[in-house]
């Protein structure tokens, strides 16, 4: 038995190097590090018995590494102070699975919620006609849209009026990623954009990386930038890491939210059960205050929508 702790307990020491040195890469460390939280309570639960055991070398290798998750992953459970100044901005963003989930649901959903901007990812041209069909035009008439087949299409909707429409695409997959200058009445221009990077497909976790490293940084001397959208990555990827490092706040995490999972929530498209975990995120300029986080069912999607209300500076 004290063998079997030993050799968790290696798997635990080599597991949690690899999360705190942000050493993740290639498969299948890129996409075991997105379960770090399960990692955390498994470690401390097997600590535990090894200890009840009486196996204490092991029980307490792998409490050390339990307790080290932890404290990466605990702070994203508290929330911080809300601000209480400002000009509000609801965002929401949906992944629409090749636009299986562009339906009068999601349309619903915005009404509910009073979004002023909406980014969709995976949008299909059959997905945006359906949404077209179902109202969106009247509730966020401003738009820039690409939609494509397969999982590459994107959009963003606005309620206010918006300027400077760009359509990037993502190589080398192609992936497109719309944005704009969102005109926000009392606050000024906003810099928005609709993220899909390419997900860690094995043998494929290079490009995952690329195209989280070509995400547009925040300029503190320009407007106000925020990202929303399907990052194919937790808040314990390094890559995603560098991003907030950069000048963002994820702002799930900021609501005491961070461990909100998104995906999978339609379970029939995957070959075999995966515990859910959290990729879909909304980052926000740190000029940019957070009051509400949530995440909300999509039918036809096998992600949960991510809304926000979010406190701009005012002008």
């Amino acid at each position: 038995m004290t063998a079997t702790f030993w050799v968790i307990a290696a798997l635990a020491l080599a597991f949690t190097a690899v999360r705190v040195l942000g050493a993740e890469r290639g498969t299948p460390l890129v996409q075991l590090v997105s379960y770090t939280p399960y990692a955390a309570a498994g470690a401390l639960a097997v600590g535990a018995i090894a200890l009840t055991l009486g196996a204490v070398a092991p029980a307490l290798a792998c409490l050390a590494c339990g307790l080290l998750l932890a404290a990466l992953v605990v702070p994203r459970l508290i929330p911080a102070r809300a601000p209480a100044d400002g000009v509000r901005l609801r965002v929401m963003s949906a992944n629409l699975l090749y636009g299986t989930g562009a339906t009068s649901s999601l349309t619903e959903q915005v009404k509910v919620d009073d979004i002023d901007v909406l980014a969709l990812q995976e949008l299909t041209a059959e997905g945006l006609a359906a949404l077209d069909e179902a109202g969106i035009d009247a509730l966020l008439p401003h738009r820039v849209v690409a939609p494509q087949p397969g999982g590459r299409g994107s959009a963003l909707f606005s309620r206010h009026p918006i300027g400077a429409p760009t359509i990037r695409i993502l190589e080398p997959m192609h992936l497109a990623q719309t944005s704009a200058t969102v005109h926000v009445p009392g606050a000024g221009a906003v810099l928005i954009e609709s993220v899909h990077p390419y997900p860690p497909h094995p043998l494929r976790t290079g490009v995952w990386s690329a195209n989280l490293a070509e995400q547009h940084l925040p300029d503190p001397s320009g407007p106000p930038r925020i990202l929303l959208g399907d990052f194919n990555a937790t808040l314990d990827h390094a890559p995603l890491r560098r991003l907030v490092r950069a000048g963002y706040r994820d702002a799930a995490a900021a609501r005491g939210r961070g461990l909100s999972a998104t995906w999978p929530y339609k379970t029939e498209t995957l070959p075999f059960w995966t515990p859910p975990v959290t990729l879909d995120h909304v980052l926000a300029d740190r000029r940019v205050g957070v009051r509400e986080f949530g995440t909300r069912r999509t039918p036809g999607s096998d992600h949960r929508a991510v809304v926000a209300e979010l406190i701009l500076p005012a002008r």
